[in-house]
Parts: structure tokens; C-alpha cells; sequence
């Protein structure tokens, strides 16, 4: 499955490429990386988690993602250590990953879902709210138990629909490269 999800991003790429070349642009899908992905690569507890951290921040550094993190990274990094902190941000500066701007409409927004069906820390609810506001098209995620599971989708769906906003889908790094994608998620798009 993986594999088949390469070539499709492979090919996608060289669509791209070619409508580049014509004059014609297809936008990047935007990904807001919360704070679990950059960790994920000092996971020495649980050495399959690193592994497809690493894979998907390698397929990142290829440019076929446009990659965000909310100001809330700068909060739920602040206990790394030194050493961690310096490889996170070398990592932001290489993938050039974007730090969104702090935003009223975002934490109104990560308030609207806090009275919702969505078993989501303040945090986790931030994350979700600037994917929203900045349209995002998927959060990815570590973090599958307030995070990436059916129930935050639907809510953030349900909000974000009667409110006439962008809907926005939740993954795993290992969602993103076609490993064990469940059934409520619907089917990934460049």
C-alpha cells in the first residue's frame, strides 16, 4: 500500500511538474504538522513510529507538501531539551515549514470545539482551529487519541461545515504514506 501511495505522489508530482511547464500551477496540499511529528523522531521507545517519522519527513523535504505549525509548537516544545529543540528547528528551517501567526479567529475557533463531541486538549483544539482558519487540508498527527480518530474528524467536520468553513481531515505521518488508513477517513488527494 506505501508503495502504491509513493507512485501516486510520484506521479502527481510529475503532473505538476508538467503544468508548471505549461504556465498552469496545481497547488500543494497544506499540512499543519502538529507538535507529535517533529518529536516522532526521537521516539527510541517505539523504533517503528521513528522509522515512518523519518520516511515521512523525507518525502517532505522532496516540496510536494506546503507545511505549517501553529504558535502552539513553541509552547509544547519548551520541556525538550536543548539538544532536541536544535534538531526541530534545523528540521522546520530544511522542510521550510511555516509558523503560522498568532490568530483571534483561530482560538475563538479552538473555543467553539471545545463544547463539542471533540475529546481534544486545549492544544490539540488549537491545532485543529489554525488547520481550519489557515485552510489546511489535513492535520498530522501522532497523536490518535485526541487528535486522529473518527470523533475529532466528525466534530471539526460538523463545526466547520455549519459554519461554512474548509473541512480538514486528521492523520498519522503512516496515513499519509498509505499505511493502515481506516475506513472513516475518506480517501486521500494530492
Amino acid at each position: 500500500m506505501a508503495e502504491l501511495k509513493a507512485e501516486h505522489d510520484a506521479e502527481i508530482e510529475e503532473l505538476r511538474k508538467e503544468m508548471q511547464k505549461k504556465g498552469l500551477d496545481i497547488p500543494k496540499k497544506r499540512l499543519l504538522i502538529d507538535t507529535s511529528v517533529l518529536r516522532g523522531i526521537f521516539d527510541d521507545d517505539t523504533p517503528e513510529r521513528k522509522a515512518c517519522t523519518e520516511r515521512f519527513l523525507d518525502v517532505c523535504q522532496t516540496g510536494i507538501y506546503e507545511l505549517f505549525i501553529c504558535p502552539e509548537f513553541e509552547e509544547e516544545t519548551k520541556n525538550a531539551t536543548a539538544e532536541q529543540r536544535k534538531h526541530m528547528d534545523e528540521l522546520i528551517k530544511e522542510l521550510s515549514i511555516k509558523v503560522l501567526p498568532e490568530d483571534n479567529e483561530a482560538t475563538n475557533l479552538a473555543r467553539e470545539y471545545k463544547g463539542k463531541p471533540l475529546r481534544t486538549a486545549k492544544g490539540d483544539r488549537l491545532h485543529l482551529a489554525y488547520a481550519t482558519v489557515f485552510e489546511c487540508d489535513t492535520v498530522v498527527s501522532w497523536n490518535m487519541h485526541d487528535i486522529v480518530n473518527e470523533a475529532t474528524y466528525n466534530g471539526t467536520r460538523e463545526i466547520n461545515i455549519k459554519a461554512g468553513r474548509k473541512t480538514i481531515t486528521v492523520e498519522t505521518p503512516a496515513m499519509m504514506m498509505g499505511e493502515g488508513r481506516p475506513e472513516w477517513l475518506p480517501p486521500t488527494t494530492p
